[in-house]
């Protein structure tokens, strides 16, 4: 009996240790994470912003997400998961995004809404820009009026949505750092990881 009580808890330890090998992230150079099935990796730093912890939304760790904060100025999640996992096509996981920021925020007032480009390592990739102004607590502090960005991305069979929040009075100063974690996450580049984290030691680089 000890020794079948040996052999189960062995086999648990085991299980524990493959469902760990299996999990949907592997560390990469620089503190980042590489998000194993797409292929994106999260760095430790994004020029201002630093990264807060991952997130999971399906048991087969195909839909992820991972916050990034630029304390006190902006709030930030980006989300990595395959098209057609909401919507059927890009323009309703559009609508799927847009529709979570009206369900878990306040007095939701869209602004604009514009088609935008992104460059990823040469790759010109089209997108999509909605701005919006709202009311929702930001960094520990309560409900209060901020202004709003949602950026959403295809790539290949792989969709990259950015969410930014910011007090509505920030709003010059959170755009333009925003635009900077635009242009220097790379989203498959190992070697951009040392750039990001040498870019990100002057809080004030252009």
């Amino acid at each position: 009996m000890k020794m079948k009580t040996i052999a189960v808890v062995a086999l648990i330890v085991l299980g524990w240790s493959a469902a760990a090998s299996a999990g949907p992230f592997e560390k990469v150079p620089g503190g980042g994470l590489r998000h194993k099935t797409s292929g994106v990796i999260f760095p430790a730093r994004v020029g201002l912003f630093r990264f807060e912890g991952t997130k999971l939304y399906g048991s087969a760790g195909r839909d992820v997400g991972a916050a990034y904060d630029f304390e006190p100025t902006v709030r930030g999640d980006v989300y990595v998961y395959p098209l057609g996992t909401y919507g059927k096509d890009f323009n309703a996981e559009v609508r799927v995004q847009q529709n979570a920021i009206n369900r878990v925020n306040k007095s939701v007032k869209l602004v604009s809404q514009s088609g935008c480009q992104l460059n990823q390592m040469g790759r010109n990739l089209t997108g999509i820009r909605v701005q919006y102004d709202l009311t929702r607590s930001i960094f520990q502090s309560k409900a209060r009026r901020c202004g709003s960005q949602l950026y959403l991305f295809r790539d290949g069979p792989w969709l990259v949505a950015y969410r930014f929040s910011y007090p509505i009075e920030q709003g010059a100063a959170a755009t333009k750092s925003i635009a900077d974690f635009l242009r220097l996450w790379q989203w498959r580049v190992r070697g951009t990881i040392t750039r990001l984290e040498q870019t990100s030691t002057d809080g004030r680089h252009s």
